[in-house]
């Protein structure tokens, strides 16, 4: 998952290099971000699904939600790798000789590990017991590369910020729970899955859940923004971006929610075509509107005074 922003160069310490607060971030570096959110978050229900012994679609029933998981994931890897300009930083790295990868970029290369690893041992109803530690470890490191993501994300922040995003890391799991069970539903379907209506209507339930849980985690989110020391301009500010963000709202949560009622208890394949990539322009749409609102507010607060010595 890599930062909508472009670092400077510092990654040879091996940390996440400081972003300055008026660097704003792009539509594309944020658009391969939900994407790779997304990503992992199909790799944490096949992890999940492997672990439990629930997944019972076989080889090829493994192979394509893992597959698309790295189509979503190594596509920011593949254009940095590319030198695309503006997309030429992976997680604060840049993927060439000479250039240490940082924390983050380390762990996202190491959850490719028990990518290979599940592939290798995906067969039939994939009982064996090192398929499902293959699937523990792939859901352990889907898990932990998000969480350091947001950490160096956060880190770029000033603190009164970071204390404002307290939620960030709850909100990005929830995200790749949510957008990468709508991938999965839509893999699932395209495979002939969820024959039964008992499995589809637990699974629009956990949807419905997770829809919720996010909503109110990115409204809390947004509150906390606004909360400290807010001036008028913040304020006006909020309020312009309020079409922007009931657009996204809609884009996230009602259509897809829509599609999930009309079509997910009779397997509409189209349903699930249309649910996840409208999923997908919501978050990027709302990632890029509160990465906006974090740089306006960082550049907006006043500098802390100097020490005298």
């Amino acid at each position: 998952m890599q930062s909508t922003r472009e670092w400077p160069d510092a990654s040879a310490a091996g940390a996440a290099p400081p972003a300055p607060p008026s660097v704003r971030p792009t539509r594309a570096a944020a658009l391969l971000q939900v994407l790779a959110t997304g990503g992992y978050g199909v790799w944490l229900w096949l992890g999940l699904s492997l672990l439990l012994g629930l997944s019972r679609l076989g080889r090829n029933g493994t192979l394509v939600p893992l597959g698309l998981g790295a189509v979503l994931v190594g596509a920011g890897l593949l254009l940095a790798c590319l030198r695309i300009p503006g997309l030429a930083y992976w997680h604060g790295w840049q993927p060439r000789p000479g250039h240490r990868p940082t924390r983050s970029a380390l762990t996202a290369l190491v959850t490719w590990l028990p990518v290979l690893a599940v592939a290798g041992l995906a067969h039939g109803d994939n009982s064996f017991w090192v398929t499902r530690l293959a699937g523990a470890l792939l859901m352990l490191c889907s898990l932990v590369s998000l969480l350091q993501a947001t950490h160096d994300d956060r880190a770029c922040l000033p603190a009164p910020l970071q204390r404002a995003t307290a939620l960030l890391p709850a909100c990005r799991i929830t995200t790749a729970a949510y957008t990468g069970g709508l991938w999965l539903w839509l893999s699932v379907l395209a495979q002939g899955g969820f024959d039964g209506s008992h499995d589809a209507y637990l699974w629009i339930l956990l949807l419905f859940a997770l829809a919720l849980g996010l909503g109110l985690l990115e409204s809390g989110m947004w509150q906390s923004l606004r909360e400290p020391e807010a001036v008028s301009g913040e304020v006006t500010a909020s309020r312009s971006r309020f079409p922007a963000r009931l657009v996204a709202a809609l884009l996230t949560y009602a259509l897809p929610c829509m599609a999930l009622l009309l079509g997910g208890t009779a397997g509409s394949l189209l349903a699930a075509a249309l649910a996840a990539p409208s999923g997908v322009l919501g978050q990027l749409l709302e990632r890029y509107l509160y990465e906006v609102a974090l740089t306006d507010t960082a550049a907006a607060r006043p500098a802390p005074p100097a020490r005298v010595h």
